[in-house]
């Protein structure tokens, strides 16, 4: 039996097979991609499963695609973050699970404080920037980005979401050209340390800007440390490597905060941390 004669069932089982070795959840995935191309909900594909595939050939490809590491939310163009779906494309980081606390702790902040203007450095999608603003509709945040690509992403989700008048792009390094007073920065900066070796799902397809922050991995996250103080903004909260905490510990020692607070991710890996500046 060829390809071209199968059935969602025995379509299934030929990507299920294909996709072993490169994903965790090949049953999952391959229903999910399969899910994707009909244009359905997944439950469709156990109530048709004697129905042939339209159009194989496109199936066959996306499956293709996931079976040499390419992330499945470049695949089908977006990604499921938070409550909301994100346009993403190579070019933009993926948002992580991880992020979510990141946000949680931020939102809290701005509740308690009442904060009305904040930044993002490193704007990928707008993940953050999104989030944040739909929770909090006084909420002006200026977003950064070095990258043109992520900027014109996080401009499609912004508009998506009908955020045109709380979020500002710009274009930037860190908060360069950023010159308001702001209450609160907050980032999910590159962090990791160039010879660092990742998953090819990550390596060969995510920007590399993204992800790897120097030699060591943590001088970007210095760098912000001393530009948001330098700035006298009030508060800093970042994403950070698992092993980095020490270090950042110690490098604030020497500057006026009145604390650093980190917090550990869903599997108990440190993960962030939280400035008060003085």
């Amino acid at each position: 039996m060829t390809l071209k004669e199968r059935t969602l069932r025995e379509s299934l089982l030929w990507a299920k097979k294909k996709l072993e070795k490169s994903c965790e959840r090949p049953q999952y995935e391959a229903e999910l991609l399969l899910a994707y191309h009909l244009q359905k909900d997944r439950m469709y594909l156990i109530t048709h499963d004697s129905d042939e595939v339209p159009n194989v050939e496109a199936y066959k490809k996306l499956v293709e695609r996931r079976e040499a590491n390419e992330p499945y939310e470049y695949i089908v163009g977006e990604a499921s973050f938070y409550d909301i779906h994100l346009q993403v494309e190579e070019g933009v980081l993926i948002p992580r699970p991880e992020t979510e606390i990141l946000i949680d702790l931020v939102a809290d902040i701005i509740e308690k404080e009442g904060f009305t203007k904040i930044a993002e450095i490193g704007v990928g999608s707008g993940a953050i920037s999104v989030v944040l603003a739909r929770k909090f509709s006084h909420l002006k945040v200026i977003a950064t980005d070095i990258c043109d690509t992520p900027l014109k992403v996080a401009a499609q989700n912004i508009k998506t979401f009908g955020l045109e008048e709380q979020i500002e792009l710009r274009k930037s390094n860190l908060i360069d050209e950023v010159s308001e007073d702001l209450d609160l920065v907050v980032s999910n900066p590159p962090y990791i340390a160039e010879d660092f070796l990742l998953e090819s799902n990550v390596v060969d397809y995510e920007p590399k800007e993204a992800l790897f922050g120097g030699r060591v991995g943590d001088e970007l996250l210095k760098q912000i440390i001393l530009d948001v103080k330098a700035r006298n903004i009030k508060y800093l909260a970042c994403e950070m490597g698992y092993d980095q905490k020490e270090p950042l510990e110690a490098f604030v020692k020497d500057l006026a905060v009145e604390y650093i607070k980190f917090y550990k991710d869903l599997a108990g890996f440190d993960r962030g941390f939280v400035i008060k500046f003085m």
